[in-house]
């Protein structure tokens, strides 16, 4: 019985790309069948991130924090480069005073998304490093978001700030201090046996959450007018250059570890479209809402993409770093 447990876990994980864009498809068609689940997907993300967190240690964690260069510049091109660059994008595109465009810029002034944790952890990914940064993204977020929306959109907005702390306390800060703690606290013990033990539960919880975030984008889907294909279009493109920004970006700060490569390019690549899709419906019309919902499936099926991409890879170079001996 544990051998197929395993290997259901097992087989999730080597066939996300088919998965993946399965539960999106899932959630688009039966999105009333799933609306019950809703309440239950920020638990379903604190296990997840329970479960990544079970392989992590508190010397990871002190490193990290100890060398924030990878993260302060994460962070500038996350929040600062990368608004200004869709902005002027999305304006050369649907023009300036577009609601369009305000759309567009709120999707990627928010912070990285809770996800970014289960996909770090999915791909073998430097846990610390992409925890750190996605606490200090959300962090900044009070500050960055209201600062980004008035010099580029001209808007004020106001955040719930101890709103979006509790979140990710309980979907990501919380689950991951207790798993690090308890690995420290059993010597080891939570790495080697309950992360493998509870791993297909993580895996098999996956698809659910990509299906359930999903069903946000079945009624938009039902009216789509030419305009919306093209925002559509513009948020894939944008979803994919994030990720190739992200990959280049970790090339360089990464420095060979193929950890921090990993993080560093799902952190760049993973928006917290919640928060874009509260904050639009609050101070925005349902045009500026569009682009942020049409997001969330958009940054998952990637996700699975450019997992699968870096692994490849770090595959291929592999060979080459053994061939080269310290001599040469």
């Amino acid at each position: 019985m544990a051998g197929l447990w395993q290997r259901i876990g097992t087989f999730i994980g080597a066939h996300l790309m088919v998965i993946v864009p399965a539960g999106v498809v899932v959630g688009v068609l039966f999105p009333q069948t799933l609306l019950p689940i809703k309440p239950l997907i920020p638990t379903f993300f604190a296990i997840m991130t329970f479960q990544n967190s079970l392989s992590n240690d508190l010397a990871a964690m002190r490193v990290a924090v100890r060398r924030p260069l990878p993260i302060v510049i994460t962070l500038l091109v996350v929040h600062l480069l990368m608004p200004l660059a869709v902005f002027l994008i999305a304006s050369l595109i649907f023009g300036a005073g577009s609601p369009t465009v305000a759309g567009v810029v709120l999707e990627y002034t928010v912070p990285i998304g809770a996800s970014t944790i289960m996909w770090i952890g999915m791909f073998s990914g430097e846990l610390a490093l992409g925890l750190s940064t996605l606490l200090a993204s959300t962090l900044a977020s009070p500050f960055t978001i209201p600062f980004t929306l008035k010099a580029l959109v001209g808007t004020t907005v106001q955040i719930d700030t101890l709103g979006m702390m509790g979140n990710m306390a309980y979907m990501v800060a919380i689950p991951a201090l207790l798993a690090t703690l308890l690995n420290e606290a059993s010597h080891g013990w939570a790495q080697r046996t309950l992360a493998p033990a509870t791993m297909p539960l993580s895996r098999l919880l996956l698809p659910v959450i990509v299906a359930t975030n999903a069903t946000g984008i079945a009624e938009p889907l039902r009216h789509l007018t030419p305009q919306l294909v093209g925002i559509m279009a513009l948020m894939l493109g944008l979803a994919v250059g994030s990720f190739l920004v992200g990959m280049a970006l970790a090339r360089v700060l990464s420095k060979g570890d193929e950890g921090r490569f990993v993080s560093l390019s799902f952190s760049c690549g993973i928006r917290n479209v919640t928060a874009g899709a509260v904050l639009a419906a609050q101070y925005f019309g349902p045009e500026v809402m569009f682009p942020a919902i049409i997001a969330t499936p958009f940054q998952q099926v990637l996700a699975a993409l450019f997992g699968n991409v870096m692994q490849r890879i770090l595959a291929r170079e592999k060979p080459r770093s053994r061939s080269v001996g310290p001599d040469d």
